[in-house]
């Protein structure tokens, strides 16, 4: 019998889990006190040298430089349907020859995962290098599986810090470092349904379901791939270093010797590089500016920089516009499914509508949303969030149709981005997320055209729609959005 098998047989017992979270959280302290004092992230440091030229380029230069931080040679293509997204992950999973990384918030057992999970598990017996991260809490059910994967030859990180704020919410799928897949699905019947036109009731009745879900995903391939190759590389080895996975296999030995058992069990000596030069992945004419931000792993906050860098560039274009006399309207249309953003974020969004800039975002409705009982509690943070940039001209417009709205991105002026960011204030302060931005006009212009169709399915947010919803939220519920919004 397994170990972990073992270990799960007495888990139902609430005296166990709690005294195992207990000695968990203090094994994670003790290890990252003695980080600190004897510095044994040197290998990690020594390993990331290498790839410095790529990740270094996209996480680590002033935010100003937005993009000019960004790699040429690419080719982007959106992905606008769940039927589509399936098969072209198991065609980019087949095609791989040398490694496959993926990550995601959620996965299950149903067709999707399960498709997936057999691809990479033909992959890995094959001798490719195979690594998956996954959100623990949100995947419980999960661990069995990738046990099966490990046997396979993958290596998998259910990532489960102490803090119980903090996800993997990011979803990347990167094949020998030259293509990838992401942007908002992850690997659920759920998003096999994906589509604009899920809201129809022909639809529906097609699919046999009764509630619909608009998501977006992008096929990238060139430098940005390569990019976020590194970047993946560099979050793996943290979070195998950091006692980042939720695992008795790797918990229960190696304090004496532990950099070389981790090593060893993650196969951290094992990370390939791209697997074309520089010039060969310059596949394409697109720019684009690859990002992924973990907030466990680092202070710094490339995906917020990126976003506020971008919403400068709009208000200056506004300005030099106005002064050239022109009457060119700057916008920045924004998808923010849940949408409770930060202070800076929303600060940043009312100074380019006071400066001219047209500010419109699209949620979701409390008729839309997969939210349930939280609904109402979100709504409220939103409002509470936006206050002032309301009152300063940002328009929020709620998707009102009989489907999830979980698509995310959109444009800032002359730049488009899209991947996992909700646009909420937990994207950047307590999850790992993705986002590609780019200034390549035709996703600029095909960004804008969608947003513009949405805006027919929704409603716009006035006084006395807030006024409406809130004297339904009991006071408590209204407390609660105000004073914890920056979890949500």
């Amino acid at each position: 019998m397994r170990w972990e098998s073992l270990t799960f047989l007495c888990w139902s017992n609430r005296s166990v889990q709690k005294y195992w979270q207990f000695f968990r959280n203090l094994t994670y302290s003790i290890y990252f006190a003695s980080i600190m004092f004897v510095g044994t992230n040197t290998i990690a440091k020594a390993d990331e040298k290498s790839n410095e030229k790529y990740n270094e380029k996209a996480n680590e230069k002033p935010a100003y430089l937005f993009m000019e931080m960004g790699f040429q040679g690419n080719n982007i293509t959106p992905i606008k349907n769940g039927d589509d997204l399936n098969e072209k992950r198991l065609e980019l999973i087949g095609s791989a020859k040398r490694s496959i990384y993926l990550s995601t918030f959620s996965i299950s057992h149903d067709r999707i995962g399960k498709d997936i999970v057999s691809a990479l598990c033909r992959k890995a017996k094959d001798g490719l290098e195979v690594r998956m991260i996954i959100d623990h809490r949100a995947n419980i059910d999960f661990f069995d599986t990738s046990l099966k994967l490990k046997d396979c030859g993958a290596v998998v990180i259910h990532y489960r810090p102490g803090d119980r704020w903090y996800a993997i919410h990011e979803k990347l799928l990167i094949v020998d470092g030259e293509k990838l897949i992401m942007g908002g699905s992850g690997y659920t019947s759920t998003y096999g349904i994906a589509r604009y036109e899920s809201y129809t009731e022909e639809y529906q009745k097609l699919e046999n379901i009764k509630h619909g879900w608009y998501d977006i995903d992008y096929l990238v391939e060139g430098m940005a791939a390569c990019s976020f190759h590194y970047q993946f590389q560099q979050n793996f080895k943290k979070m195998a270093m950091a006692v980042m996975d939720y695992n008795p296999d790797i918990w229960w030995y190696g304090w004496d010797n532990f950099l070389e058992i981790r090593e060893k069990y993650y196969k951290l000596k094992k990370l390939s590089a791209c697997s074309k030069s520089n010039q060969e992945l310059r596949v394409g004419t697109m720019k684009a500016l690859p990002l992924l931000g973990n907030p466990m792993l680092t202070k710094r906050r490339p995906i917020l920089d990126a976003h506020l860098a971008a919403i400068e560039k709009s208000i200056q274009k506004a300005k030099a516009l106005r002064l050239e006399g022109k009457e060119e309207k700057v916008k920045i249309n924004l998808y923010g499914p849940y949408f409770v953003p930060g202070p800076k974020f929303s600060q940043a969004l009312g100074k380019a509508a006071e400066a001219g800039v047209q500010v419109r975002i699209i949620t979701n409705s409390l008729r839309s949303t997969d939210e349930g009982e939280m609904k109402k509690i979100l709504f409220a943070g939103m409002v509470y969030s936006m206050e002032k940039a309301l009152k300063k001209g940002v328009e929020i417009y709620l998707w009102n149709e009989k489907a999830t709205l979980h698509r995310k991105g959109g444009v800032m002026g002359d730049y488009a981005f899209f991947g996992s960011d909700n646009l909420d204030n937990r994207a950047q302060e307590y999850q790992a997320e993705s986002v590609l931005y780019t200034d390549d006009n035709s996703i600029v212009a095909d960004v804008n055209q969608d947003f513009e169709r949405d805006l027919g399915h929704s409603i716009k947010l006035t006084p006395e729609v807030i006024k409406e919803v809130f004297s339904k939220t009991s006071w408590l519920n209204k407390w609660i959005a105000r004073n914890f919004k920056k979890y949500f």
